[in-house]
């Protein structure tokens, strides 16, 4: 065996090796303008409380599937109008069993959730997956209350009662806690950056967000995640004011196509416990739950 032939082999692969770990990647919101992604976020929870010696279980399952056009935008902002495919929840315990799907066509039962499909709102984002505006909620929520049953009175209730949930600053916050994940600059293989947004939960959750560059092969990027979560105030629930002291972890991992910054996919591990208190009662909570994305670019069948 001839060693001076092996040697400067092994040093071109370390070589190699050293070059890609070198390597500056631009990681950023980059749909092309024209082009149709599909989204699907699915959230399954299992909720823990104890209040005065109560115990009290809920599991839910929550998921969203999202159509994306990418109409137009200037420089790197781009309009994507946003079109409701699907949502559906399912949601047991504390005595209740709740299911509702936008799938449904049974219209002598109350669901809410019928009136989103197909619904549309625009929103306008950044390339480091803020959203910088949006809009339509309010025709979408007109929408919603349309497809039920009730009288003018009712109606106006229950949009009141929806716009808590699907609102201008809410929506936002729901995206952003989904695609505001990108560095600010370049970055390489082993770099880290961090991301703070707001999670609309039952109650608001600030995460800080570490994202770390574990490696890039055939131009997807694979990242690491490790963030914390926060709640710590008071919200609305029922008429009752809740404040919340809470604390946990987001841990996962994410693919992302380096070309578009398309998420493909996306898995992660929630973790959040602590106190509350509501009407002078202290209550446990805790919650364990996992989020999933899938992002892919529409197919369109060409049929007529």
């Amino acid at each position: 065996m001839n060693l001076f032939k092996i040697f400067p082999f092994l040093t071109l692969v370390l070589l190699s090796f050293a070059a890609d770990a070198q390597k500056s990647y631009v990681i950023k919101q980059n749909f092309p303008i024209g082009k149709k992604y599909d989204f699907t976020l699915i959230s399954d929870q299992v909720i823990n409380q104890q209040m005065a010696g109560r115990k009290l279980s809920l599991s839910q399952n929550i998921g969203t599937e999202y159509s994306f056009d990418i109409r137009n935008g200037e420089g790197l902002e781009k309009d994507i109008e946003v079109t409701y495919k699907r949502i559906f929840m399912k949601s047991k315990g504390m005595g209740n069993e709740m299911e509702m799907d936008s799938e449904n066509a049974d219209t002598t039962k109350e669901n809410s959730f019928r009136g989103l499909k197909g619904a549309t709102f625009h929103m306008v984002m950044l390339p480091n997956g803020a959203i910088k505006s949006l809009t339509g909620i309010e025709q979408m929520l007109n929408n919603m209350v349309s497809k039920m049953k009730a009288d003018s009175a009712m109606a106006a209730n229950i949009k009141a009662s929806l716009s808590q949930q699907f609102n201008a600053e809410g929506m936002k916050q729901t995206m952003e806690s989904s695609l505001k994940i990108y560095p600010d600059k370049p970055v390489k293989i082993g770099d880290s950056w961090t991301v703070d947004t707001k999670m609309q939960l039952t109650m608001p959750v600030e995460t800080i967000t570490k994202y770390t560059l574990k490696e890039v092969k055939d131009n997807i990027a694979f990242l690491n995640i490790n963030g914390t979560l926060l709640s710590k105030g008071s919200f609305q629930s029922m008429g009752n004011k809740i404040d919340t002291d809470l604390t946990g972890t987001n841990v996962g991992d994410a693919e992302l196509d380096i070309k578009t910054g398309l998420i493909l996919k996306s898995h992660l591990r929630m973790e959040l416990s602590g106190k509350m208190q509501t009407g002078g009662q202290n209550i446990d909570f805790e919650l364990q739950g996992i989020n999933k994305i899938i992002g892919k670019e529409t197919i369109e069948s060409g049929l007529k």
